[in-house]
């Protein structure tokens, strides 16, 4: 079940990697539509969520162990969250009618973290099949990912300080600074859940 949840990440962070494709084209029909499914895979992750604690907490799994684990997925539910999140600020203003540094800043973000949920997910399956030191590496790369993402966001500040206000009126600019925010704070997220794998795999004999 906790890998279940995993792949519900995978299918949230695909369905905001569509929304943000709609957003730059301007495809507002489009964007809502996938913002509607986004908001019903968070609903499911969340049922999800529910069930697997619900279920370590019926379990005879040490304490420890069974503490980790539920740890593990309320942070892999924060990731989830945090997607719903980016696609509620996202429907909220007009990506399309960004600056074109803006925009290519978007959508290589949009590449990045959907890369770094992925490898969280693959985390975690090597997690729940015993490989420990595969799970250890595929750690790894998402604080790499993670760090790629930190680059991105500078550069996407840089250039939301450079607006101009008679291009980009100020509530718009404020949502594009939140939705930034919001994309940055998935990966970090993705990073926190890492940092629990490590923790079960090191410490744990089972999962």
């Amino acid at each position: 079940m906790v890998l279940e949840h995993s792949k519900a990440t995978v299918m949230a962070i695909e369905q905001l990697d569509r929304c943000i494709s709609f957003a730059l084209q301007g495809k507002r029909e489009d964007l809502v539509r996938s913002f509607d499914i986004l908001q019903l895979k968070e609903k499911e992750a969340d049922l999800l969520k529910r069930k697997i604690i619900g279920e370590l907490a019926k379990g005879d799994l040490p304490v420890s162990e069974r503490e980790d684990l539920m740890r593990l997925a309320r942070q892999t539910d924060d990731v989830i969250d945090w997607i719903n999140e980016t696609g509620r600020i996202l429907v909220e203003f007009n990506l399309k009618d960004m600056p074109d540094d803006v925009k290519k800043i978007t959508g290589d973000i949009s590449r990045v973290i959907t890369s770094c949920v992925i490898k969280l997910d693959d985390c975690i399956e090597k997690l729940t099949n015993r490989e420990f030191q595969d799970a250890l590496k595929a750690a790894d790369e998402v604080e790499r990912l993670e760090e790629e993402m930190d680059g991105l966001y500078q550069m996407a500040r840089r250039s939301i300080s450079g607006l101009k206000t008679g291009i980009v009126e100020i509530g718009p600019a404020i949502l594009l600074a939140d939705f930034m925010d919001s994309l940055e704070t998935i990966t970090d997220r993705c990073e926190d859940s890492c940092d629990e794998v490590r923790v079960i795999a090191v410490t744990a004999p089972l999962i």
